[in-house]
């Protein structure tokens, strides 16, 4: 009787543990971003939910913050930087806020995800462009309210690669230096 117990506590635990993932998105949600949830679907509402980043351009290795925030609450997240139409995730992730992880789908830290299915306001991470120029690239996300409320494909605003000085890119010192010059050829 005990051992019967044991085995059923044991294969309950199995099932569980493949349906329930409190502490990340699986593998196998990193190409089409959808959750592994038996029986729900994506909403087909238009996500509560903003993807804010600090920059819309980016230059080699730039580091820029991502944030998931708006809608109330939010359980889980899945997001990654993407070229348009292309699955793969690039650049790297860092230093996720409370309750959130880097992940690795196809390489370290390409990914980022909950670490606990508990409620955020917000989520927040750095990420760091690749080295050379991607063309223009934008986040995409699935975010979770709770295990049956979640919006898949949620992208956020195209970043542009930057090559090159431009004005937005000078010190304060740069255009004081500019300014000053200019008056000493009046």
């Amino acid at each position: 009787m005990e051992s019967s117990l044991i085995k059923c506590l044991v294969l309950f635990g199995a099932v569980c543990g493949v349906y329930s993932f409190g502490s990340g998105a699986p593998i196998k949600a990193c190409v089409n971003m959808m959750p592994v949830h038996p029986n729900v679907s994506p909403q087909t509402s238009t996500s509560p939910y903003t993807i804010a980043v600090s920059s819309t351009t980016y230059k080699p290795s730039q580091q820029i913050t991502v944030t998931i925030s708006g809608g109330g609450n939010h359980q889980g997240l899945l997001v990654q930087a993407r070229k348009s139409s292309v699955a793969t995730p690039i650049g790297t992730f860092s230093t996720p806020s409370a309750q959130t992880k880097t992940t690795q789908c196809t390489a370290t830290g390409d990914s980022w995800t909950h670490s606990s299915n508990t409620n955020k306001t917000t989520s927040t991470v750095i990420w760091t462009a690749p080295s050379n120029d991607m063309g223009d690239i934008t986040f995409k996300a699935t975010v979770a309210q709770d295990y049956n409320t979640y919006w898949l494909n949620h992208q956020s605003q195209a970043l542009t690669y930057m090559s090159g000085a431009t004005s937005t890119q000078l010190g304060v010192g740069a255009v004081l230096a500019v300014v000053i010059s200019a008056f000493y050829l009046l």
